[in-house]
């Protein structure tokens, strides 16, 4: 079983998560990039004594208030069951008591355990070789990067491609993207690489990334995208060039924002009129 190609991208809004995106949050967990997360299985006790998510806390409906007070409303919950209904129910009791990160995983148990199988066992993790250049050794050096696995995060979650693209290297960002390094991974924030590349103004690595395949719409844990940010940052050149790589300004952010909303000069917003009203 695969997930499923048409599940719904994350959604604070709805409580929905996609299987994908779940799994990063749990890895983003245990690697200690993302500081909380509250896991829970809510089939019955004997399919979750059987087989469930390493982490998960069986929860019951009579168990639901017992465990909501111990877990503070700061911390988010991603909660799975069989099929991705049921967690929804409680997902929305959780939302009802104002935990503002609640998710339930789409598809329940058998998506989100594959899910995590495809990111915990790739066949070989990207890796340099011996015609890796001087510079890249170097710079995996310098920042405590794990040569013989080129998507391992460090500092602030950041891997070699999102350290990369920070330092507006496009040169870097070349190598490591030939050597494997995935551009769908994420950072504590749940950044991509994209962003990176954004906050240095790359052009280039923008362009490098783009190029590549990376998610130029991906939501961060606020649900802000690239064309989100740079519009609040005032950078007009990297919206124009968002816009032209074909970002998509009529996605809300989890405050139902759109890039317009957040644009903060004349220039940013001149780029997004057309998306005003």
């Amino acid at each position: 079983m695969s997930p499923a190609a048409d599940v719904a991208a994350t959604s604070r809004q709805d409580h929905r998560i996609a299987p994908i995106d779940a799994a990063d949050m749990i890895l983003r967990h245990r690697a200690g990039i993302l500081p909380a997360l509250a896991l829970f299985d809510v089939r019955d006790a004997t399919h979750y004594t059987k087989d469930h998510i390493d982490g998960a806390v069986h929860l019951s409906e009579a168990g639901f208030p017992a465990a909501m007070s111990r877990l503070a409303r700061t911390t988010p919950v991603l909660i799975y069951c069989y099929h991705g209904n049921a967690s929804r129910t409680y997902a929305q009791w959780f939302a009802d008591f104002r935990y503002p990160e609640v998710y339930s995983v789409d598809g329940g148990h058998p998506y989100l355990a594959t899910a995590l199988e495809a990111r915990l066992n790739p066949d070989h993790p990207p890796a340099v070789n011996d015609t890796s250049s001087a510079a890249l050794l170097a710079f995996l050096h310098a920042h405590d990067f794990d040569p013989q696995d080129l998507n391992a995060p460090r500092q602030h979650g950041l891997t070699p491609l999102m350290r990369a693209a920070l330092l507006g290297d496009t040169a870097l960002i070349d190598e490591l993207l030939a050597l494997g390094a995935d551009p769908a991974r994420r950072n504590m924030d749940g950044n991509n690489a994209l962003w990176l590349a954004c906050v240095s103004s790359s052009a280039a690595a923008v362009r490098a990334l783009v190029d590549a395949g990376i998610d130029i719409d991906n939501r961060n844990d606020m649900g802000a995208t690239c064309l989100m940010y740079t519009a609040s940052a005032g950078k007009d050149d990297m919206v124009a060039l968002l816009l032209e790589c074909g970002a998509n300004p009529l996605l809300t952010n989890f405050d139902d924002a759109r890039a317009v909303d957040l644009a903060a000069t004349r220039a940013c917003l001149k780029l997004l009129r057309h998306t005003a009203g």
